[in-house]
């Protein structure tokens, strides 16, 4: 059999180590990259033959009618992200007091970006305060254009020294450069007193540990090598369960095996499940339906027109 290659990008995750192989006649060759460029290069110039990718912003593509990359149902990074709203550390915003929130100014690198998304949900699902009743301010080059009803600004201004200027009132970013300084010299903390209690309320709230990132592949490089689609997920699904073996976090972090197991134990053994699997689907439409309400997508799209290839 002629071996094909096939260049896959994506981030440097412990389940992505021993991507870069050859399986069943095709050479992967694994490049790992920044991914917010990754998501970008990919929306604006079709760059990469198969890459990770931001879940909103392809469902948005779907919804849209794009017909040039299909997704398959490997979901590389999940993350809970009640951590990722920032106030400056002499705000008196709490969400203990979700009211005091309303009307505050809001800054958040991309609109669309799956993070935005999840946490606008989770706003007003789990603190009854609706993304409309926020005032919204984001970089200057989105992903996408502005949709009809949806009213934000964009500033040319680095987001993160806005909050800290007092320009806007919150932050909501994955991280932030204040995050690395020593304690006694930060400027920020975090909106939500202890995320990590919200997090395990909203699982057990709803069953939902949100799924950030999907793997697409562009539909030239499919019609070049139509078994790609099952061989990348066969790939991924293995990597997983190599690193699930190394139980890595358990020999480099103190209490990491206790946490390990329970952790593990939250999600039946598999918290980063791939697949359309009864779980997946109501994350997808869980995300569908926060899009929807946000307007940024005008239908939900079935889980079979995004993931319609026959991979497991």
């Amino acid at each position: 059999m002629e071996q094909l290659t096939v260049e896959l990008v994506g981030g440097d995750h412990e389940h992505t180590l021993d991507l870069d192989q050859v399986r069943d006649g095709v050479r992967i060759r694994y490049r790992t990259e920044p991914l917010m460029p990754v998501f970008e290069r990919m929306i604006s110039e079709r760059r990469y033959e198969a890459c990770e990718f931001s879940l909103s912003n392809y469902i948005m593509l779907k919804a849209r009618g794009a017909e040039w990359l299909t997704g398959i149902p490997v979901f590389p990074q999940r993350a809970f992200r009640h951590a990722s709203f920032y106030v400056r550390r002499d705000s008196d915003l709490d969400l203990g007091d979700p009211a005091r929130v309303a009307g505050k100014r809001i800054a958040v690198p991309d609109y669309s970006m799956t993070l935005a998304v999840w946490m606008r949900g989770i706003l007003d699902h789990q603190y009854g305060v609706h993304w409309s009743a926020l005032r919204w301010v984001v970089g200057a080059q989105p992903r996408f254009a502005k949709l009809d009803g949806l009213s934000y600004e964009t500033s040319t201004k680095d987001i993160e020294q806005a909050l800290i200027d007092g320009d806007v009132d919150i932050l909501l970013a994955p991280r932030t450069r204040d995050e690395k300084l020593p304690q006694e010299q930060r400027r920020l903390r975090r909106l939500i007193a202890d995320p990590q209690h919200a997090e395990e309320s909203y699982l057990a709230q709803t069953g939902i540990y949100p799924i950030n990132h999907v793997v697409v592949i562009r539909n030239d490089t499919l019609q070049r090598v139509p078994r790609l689609g099952r061989v990348l997920y066969e790939a991924y699904d293995e990597c997983k369960a190599r690193a699930y073996e190394r139980r890595l976090g358990t020999t480099l972090v103190p209490w990491g095996a206790r946490h390990w197991t329970q952790a593990f134990a939250k999600f039946q053994g598999d918290p980063m499940e791939y697949g359309l699997t009864p779980g997946n689907r109501n994350v997808i439409a869980r995300l569908s339906a926060y899009l929807l309400d946000q307007k940024l997508i005008s239908h939900m799209p079935a889980p079979e027109a995004l993931f319609p290839l026959e991979v497991a």
